[in-house]
């Protein structure tokens, strides 16, 4: 993991004039008048750019260490239950899909039948015979 402290080539514990000195070298280099349009270049420029913002104001610089440090020590841990848990996530919220039945996915999706042209009831509170009604927007929009 790179952080600012790297992306300027400083050590931690810099001083605000090293900051500002990095930041002023770096910045000269990878601006993008200078280097000619390169890609490249303005991505560095951007992440020196981050990176000056946050190590120059000594409250975010103290949140900043703060957090590096309390990711240091648990991100194995964290990691490792982030992606369990989203795991379980991604599966428990995906709608159940049959390629046997269409009609039905259609009508998940879209909200009405494309045979019966009738509404679900189970999306909509009121029963349209239009899926396409837009009343209660227009009601609402205009009506405040």
């Amino acid at each position: 993991m790179k952080t600012h402290y790297d992306t300027l080539g400083i050590s931690k514990d810099a001083t605000q004039d090293q900051i500002k000195l990095a930041y002023r070298k770096l910045s000269k280099k990878h601006h993008p008048d200078v280097s000619g349009g390169n890609k490249e270049s303005e991505k560095i420029f951007l992440e020196v750019t981050e990176a000056y913002k946050v190590l120059k104001d000594e409250a975010a610089r103290k949140a900043y260490d703060a957090r590096l440090d309390g990711a240091a020590q648990s991100w194995n841990h964290e990691h490792s239950a982030n992606k369990q848990s989203t795991s379980q996530q991604s599966t428990a919220k995906r709608p159940d899909f049959n390629m046997n039945n269409i009609e039905k996915n259609f009508e998940h999706f879209f909200g009405f039948n494309p045979k019966t042209k009738e509404t679900s009831s189970t999306l909509h509170k009121k029963n349209k015979k239009n899926p396409l009604d837009t009343t209660d927007l227009f009601e609402r929009f205009f009506n405040k």
